[in-house]
């Protein structure tokens, strides 16, 4: 992949990213009230933050932060759009966390939200590597 390849993709995958991401929480949310009753936002959120149960999203966190750095950064380096590029895919195949992977295909079973959202991204995936 070269570098206007990376730029491109990582500004097309953005928003889908941060689409699916919200519907994963949006997800888990709903199954923590089921469990625990309702909370508020900020509750929830100290919950991700802090809570064992949800370390698993942090691999998306972490790739959505990095597309989003690279994209605003000017002084970035062709290698670091391709790295950045490169780590979307990585996660999504599996390569980047186990944990993240297993998790993800399990809610993908489960909640038709992340699914159609995970359709888009796919879309894009799938792009980049042809």
């Amino acid at each position: 992949m070269d570098e206007a390849r990376a730029i491109q993709f990582l500004s097309e995958v953005r928003k889908p990213l941060l689409n699916l991401h919200k519907a994963m929480l949006d997800h888990e949310r709903a199954e923590y009230e089921r469990e625990f009753g309702p909370t508020t936002p900020a509750a929830f959120l100290q919950v991700l933050i802090n809570g064992t149960g949800f370390r698993w999203l942090m691999p998306l966190s972490t790739v959505i932060a990095n597309v989003d750095e690279t994209l605003d950064a000017k002084d970035a380096q062709p290698e670091d759009r391709i790295g950045a590029a490169e780590g979307v895919t990585a996660l999504f195949s599996g390569e980047e966390s186990a944990e993240f992977f297993e998790r993800y295909q399990a809610l993908l079973q489960k909640s038709p939200d992340v699914l159609q959202l995970h359709g888009v991204v796919a879309q894009l995936l799938n792009g980049v590597k042809n």
